[in-house]
This record gives structure tokens, sequence and C-alpha cells, in this order.
């Protein structure tokens, strides 16, 4: 037996897609009890999908359709307007879907919530803070010696061995001393 929190409140949602054999029971509390293999009802912990709750129902052709906890929960207990097609979680955590945390809101307010939320401030401030990494070989100094070495007209030491030196590719070394790689170099 399924045991109710204070005030919660429980609505039917029948989906009818080619059977009327799918029956569910959603709370404002965000949880749902399916009565599909259990007459008595079982409640469903959900699957995640990119963080989001959802639960699966395979249909009479044998394929699976994905609901939404919070999209569902919004149908049945919040009130939408016409230009409404996005639901927000308030306090920006994918799993609390009770209906107090949600709301129904257009794409101008769903984006200006996405911007304001801290994970993706926090994202933001990380990347701006974030030092330049690279993925070179070469520091800058080597790459300026390099130039030089290699663009000396009286040169005597072969690119094979400036190559060893280093420990990058004579390829590497030709690109260099034509300007495709560590082109901002000028000597």
């Amino acid at each position: 037996m399924i045991k109710n929190f204070r005030q919660e409140r429980w609505k039917p949602y029948h989906l009818d897609i080619w059977m009327d054999r799918f029956v569910y029971k959603i709370s404002n509390y965000g949880r749902v009890i399916s009565f599909v293999k259990n007459p008595e009802g079982q409640l469903l912990s959900g699957g995640r999908n990119s963080g989001y709750l959802s639960f699966a129902v395979v249909l009479k052709n044998g394929k699976n359709k994905s609901y939404y906890f919070h999209r569902v929960i919004s149908e049945l207990f919040l009130n939408k307007k016409e230009d409404d097609a996005y639901v927000i979680h308030k306090n920006y955590k994918k799993h609390d879907n009770h209906a107090m945390n949600l709301a129904w809101a257009n794409k101008e307010e769903w984006v200006k919530h996405q911007f304001e939320n801290p994970n993706v401030k926090e994202n933001k401030l990380k990347r701006k803070l974030r030092k330049v990494t690279s993925y070179s070989k070469l520091t800058y100094g080597q790459a300026v010696i390099l130039k030089k070495k290699l663009l000396d007209p009286n040169r005597k030491t072969r690119i094979r061995i400036l190559a060893k030196q280093f420990g990058v590719s004579e390829m590497q070394l030709y690109r260099i001393k034509s300007g495709e790689n560590w082109g901002d170099i000028e000597v």
C-alpha cells in the first residue's frame, strides 16, 4: 500500500494510445503510480532522461513512448496559458517535481530562467577564470628558437635532428617554417 503525504492529491492520468489499459495516478508531490502490471498500484521511481525523471509506456505496436514526470504533473495541476510550451523547475533541480516547484513558461521566460540557473552561472565563471590550456608540445619560446634556426640560411643542423631535440615530428617543423603553425611568430 502506498502512503500519502499530507495535502497530497492524486489525479488519474489515462493514456488512450491504441489501448485503454494505461492508467496512472499522478500526485502533486511529483509521484507516479502505475496500474499496468499491478491492479493495486506500483510507485514508479522513474528513469532519467537528460536528468529529468521519466516513465516509459510500451505501445501496442511494440514501441516505447516516454513521458516526463514534470510535464505530466504540470498538465494536471497547473494552469497553462496559450503561448506556454515549456515547463521550468523553479529551484533548478530536475528531479524535484513537486507541483509547487513547477511552472509553465513561454520561450522567452524559459531562456531567461535558464540563464539565471546558478549552475550555468558557475560554469560561465569557471570558463572565464580557467587558464587557456595549450595542447602544443612546444612552448612559445621553443617555437621562436626553432623558427630562427629553421629560417637561418647558414643552418647546418638537419631537420630530423632538430625534431628529435624538441620532441616533435619533422612535419611539424616544416609547418613552423612555412608559417602554417606558429604563424604569429615573426623572426
